[in-house]
């Protein structure tokens, strides 16, 4: 376990690395983070003002709109880094433009794979709200069945991205394309869940927590109005930047191992230990 934890760290500490040399590569997951917080304080003003007066059925039609809303600004950001990232080790620089073009070609397969994550998104949280209705030992088992469902196509949604972005696949041919990638590289995503899913959420615990306190410690020393705006201000940059980097730092690990299963499959060679894979995975893993 100390070992996955340790290659977790490397691979962070590679991830640090491409950004000091292409800032660029960070740019989309920030992006993402204000888009998405205009557009959910946006929505919750506008279903709040129309709860009252609209239908309930099209009140929870406008419900999943803002889901599918949300999901779909998540994945359009995670499209244009993981095609930044093929970008910097393709071209050894990563290019907005490129990136914009490749994500805007491919909108609308992106807009597809959002209904499939909201759908799979709703049918998940009534089956586990009917199930905690109900109570008893078997709510647990199928809690931790759907909890293992939602898992897998998350994991499977970190492939599927890049192959519509990067290989230009439709939606059937990108899920496809995933769980291919998925059943020959199970190792290699295991160790990448665990160790850089544990680094990272300990990392953004340990950051958010040195933000409230620079948040607070900048208010008691200028106090008043303008301490605590100052605070709020300096508290939430460091926030952002904090989730930013956790979702850089995710969609980085599963492109680069993406690329790898690429070059592995271009070279037609069956083991993938043969081709080394991009320098922040292959130092991670000491390969």
């Amino acid at each position: 376990m100390f070992e996955n934890i340790f290659k977790g760290f490397s691979f962070i500490k590679e991830s640090f690395s491409l950004i000091a040399k292409d800032a660029t590569l960070i740019k989309p997951s920030i992006y993402s983070i204000f888009v998405a917080i205009f557009f959910t304080i946006f929505s919750v003003i506008v279903l709040f003002l129309l709860q009252p007066v609209i239908p309930t059925g099209i009140f929870y039609i406008l419900v999943f709109l803002v889901l599918l809303g949300d999901y779909y600004i998540s994945y359009f950001f995670t499209a244009m880094t993981a095609f930044l990232v093929y970008d910097f080790f393709k071209d050894g620089k990563a290019t907005m433009s490129e990136a914009w073009e490749a994500t805007k070609k491919n909108a609308l397969t992106l807009f597809y794979l959002s209904i499939i994550s909201a759908i799979i998104y709703i049918i998940t949280s009534v089956l586990r709200r009917r199930e905690r209705e109900r109570g008893g030992v078997g709510g647990g088992i199928t809690d931790m069945i759907l909890g293992f469902i939602e898992s897998v196509w998350t994991v499977a949604t970190y492939f599927i991205i890049p192959a519509i972005v990067i290989e230009d696949r439709d939606i059937k041919g990108a899920v496809a394309r995933a769980a291919d990638i998925m059943k020959k590289n199970l190792l290699p995503i295991g160790v990448g869940e665990i160790a850089v899913g544990f680094v990272t959420g300990i990392l953004s615990f340990i950051g958010i927590i040195v933000a409230i306190v620079v948040g607070v410690m900048l208010f008691n020393a200028i106090g008043a109005v303008t301490g605590a705006l100052v605070a709020i201000l300096v508290a939430a940059v460091l926030i952002i930047l904090i989730v930013a980097l956790s979702m850089y730092i995710t969609t980085a690990y599963h492109t680069c191992l993406f690329l790898w299963a690429r070059d592995v499959e271009a070279a037609k060679i069956g083991a993938p230990g043969t081709i080394k894979p991009p320098a922040p995975i292959a130092n991670a893993m000491g390969v």
